[in-house]
């Protein structure tokens, strides 16, 4: 799958175009998504917790009435009388019972009971009222005189709630006397129901969550249920449940009261949600369709061009162009494969040239040898003619020519430049018996550069120069010769020196062979020949250099790279 995509420049652009489109949609769909829900749900936990705030106060109100009406109940002596001495003014007692319960009397009884049995109340339930009094509210209110305790009406009591009781012990004696206050459940609905939306749920529980009152969506005890079972199971209340649920205790009297509302949006708003993701990723892929399409046929025709001319080109087509009508980096890459063209076909050419020159000078020094080992053989039977009948500066002089011819009718075109030294001083012995010793040669060269390799025959042609033009007319005539290994600034440079002490080069001469004048340099075939080869073989950068000293004469340095090795 890598491989075919990589074969094709619109493919390529279709899986970036779609990679980057789907990790924006997809990542930032699922952010935005999961950001709005987190909002929602934070702005409906708050309104949730501002109208849990409003119940809890509600509830609070009527369970501190209903306190007060205690005290009040607790502080009466008609009350008190009734229980200890078993008063029986009716009128009294009931005026008594229902001044003191005047702000609860809408939902709320009163009763006084001595042990279990009911004396007087308020409440018109027709049954038995009469209540246990070693358990539930008489039996918790036994053991503490003056406190007030909750707990549900054991004869009504069901998985869906019961009564409210409040009971406060206020004699003591062989039967305790107590005041209880009853809450009936649909007292508690009826205050509370206009306090909750008709999707929430509230309950009214003891500290044990045991129903009083459930409301609302909570109203079948399953919430209720399974809030119990994961506080027996050491789960927080919350888990299984995907509704919103709040707990807190009213007050100081251990009844809890739990609020439950519904999420801020169900399951199928978050999947709706994401199937707008889904739907917008499939447009996306249709979009990167079309605008891959569109880029790939943009970026592809400078790109096409390119490829054909590039194959033109590699077909020997060095006259190959580029033309874009564009502002952008593909004319410039346009541009500069017109001047690679360019300059590449202006090297072959001069690499072409170079070679025919190469080649015509190979030919020139071939017909210059004329027939080089006759000659060499003639010499060294003159040589020893010589010798034997005393005459040495024949011997001499055809020995030296000898020695130039040998090296001159090798066919490798370089040697030591030990030898090419010991060739000029055999043409120096030459020259000093034809100009009758009115010169001298000195040759100071380190033994570590000896084995330098260079191109056979480049300082005969100098030294000659030095000799014939210099140094005519002159009996004192000097030359010097020396060599040097420059290593210096990273170079790696062969630098020979040919010195005289004659009349000096001409200016002609000098701007000539310095500005590597072809034209001048014609007249003077040993110089020319020298520098075209040096050149041909290493590059413009190195040849034959010449100056004028102070002191007089000239100064003639060639420079070559430094190597050891046979090319």
């Amino acid at each position: 799958m890598k491989g075919v995509i990589k074969q094709s420049f619109k493919r390529q652009i279709f899986v970036i175009f779609l990679a980057v489109t789907l990790a924006l949609v997809i990542i930032g769909g699922i952010l935005t998504i999961q950001g709005f829900l987190t909002k929602l749900s934070s702005d409906y936990e708050k309104r949730d917790l501002e109208q849990f705030s409003v119940i809890k106060k509600n509830m609070e109100r009527d369970l501190k009435m209903s306190e007060e009406a205690l005290d009040k109940l607790s502080k009466s002596r008609v009350i008190k009388a009734t229980i200890e001495n078993d008063y029986s003014n009716s009128l009294d007692i009931y005026t008594s019972l229902y001044e003191a319960s005047r702000g609860i009397r809408d939902f709320a009884g009163v009763g006084i009971y001595k042990g279990g049995r009911c004396l007087y109340s308020t409440w018109t339930d027709t049954g038995s009222k009469d209540l246990p009094q070693n358990y539930s509210v008489l039996g918790q209110a036994q053991t503490q005189k003056g406190k007030t305790v909750y707990s549900l009406d054991p004869r009504s009591s069901s998985e869906r709630g019961a009564a409210l009781l409040m009971a406060r012990r206020i004699t003591e004696g062989a039967e305790n006397g107590y005041i209880v206050i009853r809450i009936e459940q649909n007292a508690v609905k009826e205050r509370l129901s206009k306090e909750i939306n008709s999707k929430d749920g509230l309950m009214l529980t003891t500290g044990f969550l045991r129903p009083i009152c459930l409301l609302g969506t909570a109203e079948d005890g399953s919430e209720l249920s399974g809030i119990r079972k994961n506080f027996l199971i050491g789960q927080k209340y919350t888990f299984g449940s995907t509704n919103n649920i709040y707990i807190t205790e009213l007050a100081d009297t251990g009844l809890l009261c739990i609020y439950v509302t519904p999420p801020a949006l169900g399951e199928g708003a978050a999947r709706a949600g994401y199937q707008i993701v889904v739907i917008l990723s499939i447009i996306s892929v249709l979009v990167c369709l079309l605008v891959a399409s569109r880029m790939s046929e943009y970026f592809s025709k400078p790109i096409a061009a390119l490829s054909s001319a590039m194959k033109r080109f590699r077909k020997g087509d060095f006259d190959t162009k580029i033309e874009l009508e564009r502002d952008d980096e593909f004319e410039q890459l346009a541009t500069g494969f017109n001047k690679m063209t360019t300059q590449l076909k202006t090297t072959m050419e001069e690499r072409v040239e170079a070679e025919r020159n190469v080649n015509e000078t190979r030919i020139k020094m071939m017909q210059a040898q004329l027939n080089p080992h006759f000659l060499y053989n003639t010499l060294d039977t003159i040589k020893w003619v010589a010798k034997a009948h005393g005459v040495n500066e024949v011997a001499t002089l055809s020995s030296s020519l000898a020695g130039i011819l040998r090296t001159g009718i090798s066919e490798k075109q370089f040697c030591k430049l030990s030898n090419e030294l010991e060739l000029v001083q055999n043409y120096c012995d030459i020259q000093k018996i034809r100009f009758d010793d009115k010169f001298d040669i000195t040759i100071d060269v380190p033994e570590d550069v000896m084995n330098a390799v260079i191109p056979k025959l480049i300082l005969q042609p100098i030294v000659e120069n030095a000799i014939i033009h210099g140094m005519e007319e002159m009996d004192d005539g000097h030359i010097y010769v020396a060599a040097v290994h420059d290593t210096a600034n990273g170079n790696n440079l062969l630098k020979i020196s040919v010195q005289d002490n004659g009349k000096g080069i001409s200016d002609e001469m000098l701007n000539a062979l310095n500005n590597d004048d072809v034209e001048t340099l014609k007249g003077h075939l040993g110089l020319n020949n020298v520098n075209t080869i040096i050149r041909l073989y290493y590059g413009k950068e190195y040849g034959v250099m010449a100056f004028r000293p102070s002191e007089g004469g000239t100064v003639m340095i060639v420079t070559l790279p430094y190597s050891e090795d046979q090319p």
